[in-house]
């Protein structure tokens, strides 16, 4: 058995050189490297088989981790794969599919190879594989019009909140989507472009957390489509289970699912995201705290406020928003029910961002006061806030 494998990694190493393809990797710079299909799915199954065995209820869910793992978990996997000696003992070993007992061997020593040979560390594993990109390629080649480039996930979301909609909730919740944009952004920088008073906790968040907020905010209300009581449960029913949410990993699909879910109603407790990989809690935590308040400031469906600007000091954050003018009178909208729904979800909101939060609603020269080194000092309540 030894024998064949070393003869097995000459063949491989001499064809590898044959075919200049080194040198070609080697020459064009990459970020991360992306592996698909069978061999390379079982041996991360194989790999990470230990973590699904967990008897900790408080684990992580094996299923939410990211499908990554690098050279030395390939490495002790060949090992373990070239040391049983027949298709029946590959079999028995712990996360290898049975299915793949007769050919993992050739395919775990190339990859093997491969990875001395391009100086891989890591490598993610895709969902997908040679029949999506068949598909992808026919479209491109029958379609003059089709898009391949065109961003997948964004129009599943699109099509699954277009699916479900009901009145005018798509565009209400859409509107949301950006109220949320705005307080995230805002929470993240102040107006004098320091850091210095941003919440730890959403120094976390980078841009694809910020497009999961987005995506969430747009498919809170798909539940109602089944019931209005309880929409929130069924939202997170819907997003889980749905085959139409695509380009998306399986961690993502359930962060977007836990935030439909605890977008309303009682606030989550840390137990709720327990099942998340660590370094995903705090961030789905935060993100939840500003859906919870985006979602609360469209109280009534009517895109009643225009912008949400944010003040933060040391101890506090001021969520100052701008009401939409009424066509109609040419006054600003009364946002009184609004700004009292949005208070309710202050508690959970200051508990995650660990600073105490208030809402005002703001004119033209308080916007101008936010500009200031102390615009909590300067800002102005000229339409009082509900108690």
């Amino acid at each position: 058995m030894e024998s064949c494998i070393e003869e097995l990694i000459r063949h491989i190493r001499v064809i590898l050189a044959d075919s200049g393809v080194i040198d070609q990797v080697k020459t064009t710079p990459f970020e991360v490297a992306i592996g698909s299909s069978g061999t390379i799915e079982s041996i991360e199954q194989m790999i990470h088989h230990a973590v699904t065995t967990s008897n900790d209820s408080q684990a992580t869910d094996p299923k939410l981790l990211d499908r990554e793992f690098t050279a030395d978990e390939l490495s002790q996997a060949v090992k373990k794969i070239c040391k049983a000696k027949t298709s029946e003992q590959r079999a028995k070993i712990p996360g290898l599919p049975s299915k793949r007992a007769d050919v993992i061997v050739a395919g775990a020593v190339l990859l093997e190879e491969i990875f001395l040979a391009f100086g891989l560390k890591s490598m993610l594993v895709s969902p997908y594989a040679l029949r999506e990109g068949v598909i992808v390629n026919t479209l491109a080649e029958t379609f003059a019009s089709y898009q391949p480039g065109v961003n997948v996930r964004s129009s599943s979301i699109h099509n699954l909140a277009l699916k479900f909609n009901t009145g005018r909730r798509m565009e209400s919740a859409q509107h949301s989507a950006l109220l949320a944009k705005q307080i995230l952004a805002g929470l993240q920088s102040c107006r004098s472009g320091s850091t210095e008073y941003v919440p730890d906790v959403a120094g976390l968040l980078n841009n694809d957390d910020a497009e999961l907020l987005e995506a969430a905010t747009i498919l809170h209300f798909v539940g109602m489509f089944i019931n209005h009581r309880s929409y929130h449960k069924h939202s997170y029913y819907l997003v889980k289970n749905t085959e139409h949410l695509l380009g998306f990993s399986t961690i993502e699909i359930e962060i977007l699912a836990l935030l439909v879910r605890y977008h309303r109603k009682k606030a989550p407790s840390q137990k709720k995201f327990a099942r998340l990989p660590e370094k995903s809690r705090k961030k789905v935590q935060a993100m939840c705290a500003v859906m919870r308040v985006a979602v609360a400031l469209d109280r009534c469906n009517s895109s009643a406020i225009q912008y949400v600007h944010i003040s933060q000091q040391t101890e506090s954050i001021v969520l100052a928003v701008v009401p939409a003018t009424d066509a109609a009178t040419g006054n600003p909208y009364d946002v009184s029910l609004e700004i009292w729904a949005a208070q309710q979800e202050l508690p959970y909101f200051e508990t995650i961002f660990k600073r105490r939060a208030s809402i005002i609603v703001s004119d033209g020269d308080d916007v101008k006061a936010l500009c200031t080194k102390a615009p909590s000092e300067r800002l102005s309540l000229k339409h009082p806030t509900p108690v």
